[in-house]
């Protein structure tokens, strides 16, 4: 994975994330399985960007424009001119030269410790489920088959007792329920507790979760992410709470939940628990009647998984580009032939006129000094190839023809060394000069990549602080759970207050009923309403009415009970 494949990844998955938990706030006033549903779409399609991003035709947007000039067509000798003598010395490269790759070692790094603890919260499920008991007590079993066929899992559900904190659910193919000792040795909290974690079995939150998980794992640098996978989590968790009230009584309900509290311990296992951080917000959103009941329909939840795909793939598909506007092409460059200035053009050699011979010296002529070594010529190609794509001149009239002049260094008949000398001197003095501005050129584009590399550094260290802000978010989220189960408290003591008066209300009633103009008011009432009610079934109803006081009372007691527990906790 490149370094600029990550970062379009990156910043394709933030918006994804940000856009999904956009419309999960916009849709507060649906079901919880609707919003879970949504999030768990976003959740899958950022866990399938990178093949996405790879395999769906790109949506190109222009983010920039750039003007070019074309430049003219050189030939091959030319270009490889060009480049032997403007080629830069190279430079020694440090180690902050190229901080893609530290980015990128990074990056491996985070997610391997993400994907190490998910494997380990794998294994000890598993080794949990190997050391678990099938529960075989009678209760338990006709709770398990009674919540199963109500919640249509046609999948075999294994019902085991281990040493798990509290009861949870997990596995797809083979969903298994875990409870603890405490729970299994108390048959009446069966048809709760079963009725939740089969909700999590028919929803498939298991493989939801786990594809929470593998998004956090790829993207663990972006906060949105974790942010995600909280949510998804609370509202798996709410949504099966919905479910479970179909069949079970909100107060007895909340209770089991606040017993399974007890034990609670926060452990990030790739399960789907009965208990969690927000237990407390869950309890009261039972007693006030504030969760929807049954699943939610079909018609919603398949909008919600539109909405979040319609947002989602245009985001995938993103390419963002630069435009490139050229002018037309130049002229082609005439071939310059190597070694040769192409600006120079060639002068005829006039003919030497004939040397007289020399008279005799009486004095032998001194050694001819030797004429110090020639040193190519090193033309300025560049001056060469501006002048030959330079516009013509208009041209002038004609002129009689001049005879033709001597050539530069010949004069009087002789060659001139000195004026060679001179010509290859300014060659190389030329030469020097075009050197020491590449390498003025090289030093500047080396300290603007040293810069870029010093900033994408500090990105990086800055990247670093994610544990230290993962930390911070775990601390919050334990003063979460202290508010959470204040207010759990108060909640259950306004729900003991409610059985109270409901009690009250029955005991009253009971009473009532023994009066027999009252029941048989009751029975002109029935019959006004077309229903058919006797006196007899009046006066049977007046001791389970008794019984039934009773038993809010005690639930009132075990829920103050519970609530002064909380508060102790807290």
């Amino acid at each position: 994975m490149s370094f600029d494949f990550l970062l379009e990844l990156a910043w394709k998955s933030a918006l994804i994330s940000g856009a999904a938990l956009a419309l999960a706030a916009l849709l507060r006033r649906r079901s919880a399985g609707e919003r879970s549903a949504l999030l768990a779409t976003a959740a899958a399609l950022i866990v399938a960007l990178p093949a996405i991003t790879l395999l769906l035709p790109a949506l190109p947007v222009v983010t920039s424009t750039v003007h070019e000039t074309a430049a003219p067509a050189m030939t091959p000798q030319m270009l490889a001119a060009l480049a032997a003598a403007s080629a830069p010395e190279p430079a020694a490269r440090g180690v902050f030269d190229d901080p893609s790759l530290l980015v990128l070692w990074l990056w491996a790094g985070g997610a391997a410790m993400v994907l190490l603890r998910l494997a380990v919260g794998l294994w000890t499920l598993r080794r949990w489920t190997r050391a678990g008991e099938p529960v075989v007590s009678p209760a338990w079993q006709e709770a398990l088959a009674r919540t199963t066929a109500e919640a249509g899992v046609h999948r075999k559900v294994a019902l085991l007792r281990s040493d798990v904190a509290a009861p949870l659910s997990w596995g797809l193919l083979r969903p298994v329920i875990l409870i603890d000792p405490d729970t299994a040795r108390e048959p009446g909290e069966a048809e709760a507790v079963l009725a939740h974690e089969v909700a999590h079995v028919a929803r498939g939150d298991w493989l939801v979760l786990i594809l929470s998980r593998l998004a956090v794992a790829l993207f663990w640098f972006n906060p949105l992410m974790w942010l995600l996978e909280r949510r998804i989590v609370r509202e798996a968790e709410e949504a099966a709470d919905a479910r479970a009230l179909v069949h079970v009584e909100p107060a007895r309900y909340a209770q089991t939940l606040l017993s399974c509290a007890q034990h609670y311990a926060a452990m990030r296992l790739p399960a789907s628990g009965m208990a969690d951080a927000a237990l407390g917000e869950r309890v009261r959103a039972i007693l006030e009647r504030r969760l929807a009941a049954g699943a939610p329909k079909a018609r919603w939840i398949r909008m919600a998984v539109i909405a979040a795909a319609a947002v989602a793939a245009p985001i995938a598909a993103l390419k963002p580009v630069q435009a490139i506007v050229r002018a037309g092409p130049a002229a082609p460059l005439p071939p310059v032939a190597p070694g040769v200035p192409a600006a120079a053009p060639a002068v005829p050699a006039a003919p030497l006129p004939p040397v007289a011979p020399a008279a005799p010296a009486a004095v032998p002529a001194a050694p001819p000094v030797p004429a110090a070594p020639l040193a190519p010529a090193v033309p300025s190609l560049l001056a060469a190839a501006m002048a030959a794509v330079a516009p013509p001149a208009p041209p002038a009239p004609p002129a009689p023809p001049a005879p033709p002049a001597p050539p530069r260094h010949v004069r009087g008949g002789m060659v001139d060394g000195a004026e060679i000398a001179r010509d290859v001197q300014e060659a190389l003095a030329e030469a020097q000069v075009e050197r020491e501005q590449a390498l003025r050129e090289a030093d500047q584009e080396r300290s603007e990549a040293l810069r870029e590399a010093d900033a994408a550094r500090r990105e990086a260290l800055r990247h670093v602080d994610t544990a230290r802000i993962a930390r911070e978010a775990a601390a919050q989220a334990q003063r979460q759970v202290r508010v959470s189960m204040a207010s759990g408290a108060e909640g259950m003591m306004r729900g003991a207050e409610g059985m109270e008066r409901g009690a009250r209300q029955m005991d009253a009633e009971a009473e009532k009923l023994r009066s027999p103009a009252y029941r048989a008011d009751q029975i002109a009432k029935a019959a006004r309403e077309g229903r058919h009610v006797t006196d007899e079934e009046l006066v049977r109803a007046i001791p389970r009415l008794h019984e039934g006081a009773q038993g809010m009372r005690r639930g009132a007691a075990e829920m103050r009970r519970s609530a002064e527990h909380m508060r102790r906790q807290g």
